[in-house]
């Protein structure tokens, strides 16, 4: 089990026993309505699922800190990955998101030999694109996505980050 370690988390792959508070906490719909693959409410059931349909080449954290707050999850097609991520709302606004992350990104280029990785944001979610900023995605367009929580098509903003932009632009201090 690969687990990482930053100066505030510790992130390692999800199991079965963190259903429980993964349904906790994407049973938030201010936390829920950002997301585009998750239903609301969300369920202990749902979240089993999800644990259980991870594919081996792809990367699924958990996010940890006095307890299990968010996950990051990088699918991977080739050397390209798509990265997603969510952090529960008593955890919003410490930085933490863009710390794991940061991990997740790194540890992804190091072992995975990607060559880019694809991520988005609603436009209504101004966190996450700023997570986004932080660590050096360019904005590769627009585009509608649909929310299966909303229930609705939503503007998106589409991102990429190459390797190299990150090994170039994002040392440590993107973690903090």
């Amino acid at each position: 089990m690969q687990v990482l370690v930053t100066r505030r988390l510790t992130m390692r792959p999800a199991t079965i026993l963190d259903a429980e508070d993964i349904a906790l906490w994407l049973s938030n719909w201010n936390v829920t309505r950002m997301l585009a693959r998750v239903p609301f409410p969300y369920t202990p059931q749902d979240a089993e699922d999800w644990i259980a349909s991870h594919r081996p080449q792809d990367l699924h954290f958990t996010i940890h800190r006095e307890r299990l707050a968010g996950g990051v999850s990088m699918e991977i097609e080739g050397t390209e990955g798509r990265l997603g991520y969510w952090l529960a709302e008593p955890w919003h606004g410490n930085g933490f998101m863009t710390e794991a992350t940061h991990a997740v990104l790194a540890y992804a280029f190091a072992t995975r030999g990607l060559t880019s990785v694809r991520s988005s944001a609603f436009i209504d979610n101004r966190a996450s694109q700023r997570i986004q900023e932080k660590l050096g995605f360019l904005v590769t367009g627009h585009a509608q996505e649909w929310s299966i929580s909303r229930n609705a098509m939503v503007d998106t903003l589409t991102r990429r980050l190459t390797a190299e932009a990150f090994a170039a632009t994002c040392s440590p201090r993107c973690a903090a």
